[in-house]
């Protein structure tokens, strides 16, 4: 059961027919975007729900991001991003802007990325190697890189909400960078011995 999940879940996130389907949107094919919406949408509701933390407005953002997609998906090109760096940046990019749009309070609780059943996710291999390099940084880059991505705030206004100096904001945040780089740098099979817990 678990290995028929995973096979699914690699199989509707092929980065090859993903593309495919963008092309086919950005051509004008009303189809292509109804099964990249069966393909994608949970992945992506989840980023927004993320960000937003209500589900009715998750649900607005969400139908936001496809009609996006609907009218951008012409330019996206994939030699510089993969589609699901295309998808996911722009559902981050919109929720974020409803999120600010909303003027709440802009301190969001961090989000939790435990207890999550993995085969209840999208590209769930992928989803449980993005975590496992996350929880191998210091805590307080897990918290800066946390801040950064789901509230869209500036290094400058990460250090004013959790009361940080600016310097050491920016220092955590380039080496946590850096190491995720690193990180996903490496082939597939081949294990990162340069990830580690230390500055």
């Amino acid at each position: 059961m678990e290995q028929e999940s995973k096979a699914v879940g690699e199989s509707k996130m092929n980065g090859g027919s993903l593309a495919s389907l963008l092309k086919q949107i950005g051509e004008g094919d009303r189809s292509a975007l109804l099964v990249l919406y069966d393909r994608t949408s949970r992945l992506l509701f989840g980023i927004v729900l993320k960000i937003l933390g209500d589900r009715a407005a998750a649900e607005e953002a969400l139908l936001d991001v496809y009609t996006h997609i609907w009218s951008q998906s012409a330019a996206y090109h994939p030699e510089l991003f993969t589609p699901l760096e295309w998808l996911a940046t722009a559902a981050r990019a919109r929720a974020i802007a409803r999120l600010h749009g909303s003027k709440r309070d802009k301190r969001r609780q961090k989000p939790l990325a435990e207890g999550t059943d993995p085969s209840m996710t999208v590209a769930p291999e992928q989803q449980k190697a993005a975590r496992s390099c996350i929880a191998s940084l210091v805590p307080a880059q897990q918290e800066i890189l946390e801040w950064a991505y789901y509230s869209g705030l500036s290094c400058g206004e990460i250090a004013t909400q959790i009361g940080k100096p600016l310097g050491a904001v920016r220092t955590h945040a380039r080496l946590a960078l850096s190491r995720l780089e690193d990180a996903f740098r490496v082939g597939p099979g081949q294990k990162n011995t340069s990830i580690s817990g230390e500055p």
